[in-house]
């Protein structure tokens, strides 16, 4: 009998599909899942292992059997919600372990969409999840570990992303013009100001908390758990070129930030600016439909943007004495070019030859002159 049932065990798997699930309530029961999952397919099997994802979530594995379109359940699956949490679907690329083994059974077969999900493993190698599950960690000794003093430092996450090239000069209207920048990842800037009070001074300052959606005392083992980056896009087609498009491809992701300005000579490729919290490189080949047909489009990531901090050019570094000092530099100058204008008019004036024909004011006498005199004159 138990080589029977074994054999039953082994028979489904065949004819099933397992889809790979993730993003539901810590509490959620197989059952539960069962119940939600059952409305888009026969459902012959719920597992939730004791462990959670490197991301700290809880995931399983729903098995599906005489699933006629895999692309279509995954996207059905993809709209279910359980509670406030949105339900992040796949097909799974590593399986749970069959009964007469303890090995886990990887599928090499690739997988029908290219979401990102569990690790590499749905979207890479198929034993990237054992090898990161087995091998052990990198040890880095003292001699990795670089001393700062941090004391004059501040972390701050701002609320708005377009402020952040702007920082330097946000922060100097705000009365702290002394401060350097570093950029952390995500929202997350470091500021270095002048001295311990004036760090103190700019914690508690209610201009400068407008700009952030929190701040906190520099701190040496942080890590951003977000990153903003480039993604490439290929394959949309030309009447899908909108805006709205690549914001809804980005959104795959994460939150969309930045379009690639439009260029009207090129719409082979587009270049969008994504806040994501995914630790693996984006490397994906998914479909969209467009008016009923299919288009397969290419998104691989390209590079961790970075910011320019922009300088206040309009603070003018020097003190009162100085401007006073030059305001009368310049006034001795005027003076002195008054003056010398004055003594060359009072020179010309001296080398004046007069006629007997000009009053003692200068104006000459023009009454006894011909018209042509009159003129010349």
């Amino acid at each position: 009998m138990a080589a029977r049932a074994r054999s039953n065990v082994d028979h489904t798997r065949l004819i099933s599909k397992s889809i790979f699930v993730t993003n539901f309530p810590d509490n959620t029961t197989s059952k539960d899942l069962w119940e939600v999952c059952k409305g888009y397919g026969t459902v012959v099997d719920v597992f939730i292992p004791d462990r959670k994802s490197k991301a700290g979530k809880r995931f399983a594995f729903v098995r599906f059997i005489k699933v006629d379109n895999v692309d279509r359940l995954v996207g059905n699956l993809c709209t279910l919600w359980i509670g406030r949490m949105h339900l992040h679907a796949n097909v799974a690329r590593f399986d749970r372990p069959p009964i007469h083994s303890s090995r886990p059974n990887i599928s090499t077969r690739p997988a029908a969409n290219g979401a990102s999900s569990f690790a590499s493993v749905l979207k890479g190698n198929p034993n990237t999840f054992n090898h990161i599950a087995s091998s052990p960690a990198m040890v880095l000794d003292d001699e990795c570990v670089v001393e700062r003093d941090l004391d004059n430092f501040v972390m701050g996450e701002v609320k708005d992303f377009s402020s952040i090239n702007n920082l330097r000069v946000l922060l100097s209207n705000e009365g702290f013009q002394h401060v350097r920048l570093a950029y952390l990842g995500g929202l997350w800037v470091m500021i270095e100001l002048t001295s311990v009070q004036t760090k103190m001074r700019f914690m508690k300052h209610v201009g400068v908390a407008s700009w952030f959606s929190q701040l906190c005392k520099a701190q040496p083992d942080f890590v951003s758990r977000e990153r903003i980056v480039w993604i490439d896009i290929e394959g949309v087609p030309l009447h899908a070129w909108s805006r709205p498009t690549f914001s809804k491809i980005g959104s795959r992701w994460g939150e969309v930030i930045e379009l690639e300005d439009n260029k009207e000579d090129c719409f082979a490729r587009k270049r969008i600016c994504i806040k994501t919290k995914l630790e693996d490189n984006i490397l994906e080949k998914f479909k969209i439909i467009v008016r009923g047909k299919n288009f397969v489009i290419r998104a691989k990531e390209l590079f961790v943007w970075s910011p320019t901090f922009n300088d206040n050019k309009e603070v003018d570094d020097y003190s009162e004495d100085d401007s006073v000092n030059g305001a009368e530099e310049i006034n001795g100058d005027i003076s002195k070019q008054m003056n010398l204008d004055n003594e060359k008019v009072i020179e010309g004036a001296s080398d004046t030859v007069f006629d007997d024909k000009a009053d003692s004011l200068g104006h000459e006498h023009t009454q006894n002159l011909s018209p042509n005199e009159k003129e010349n004159s």
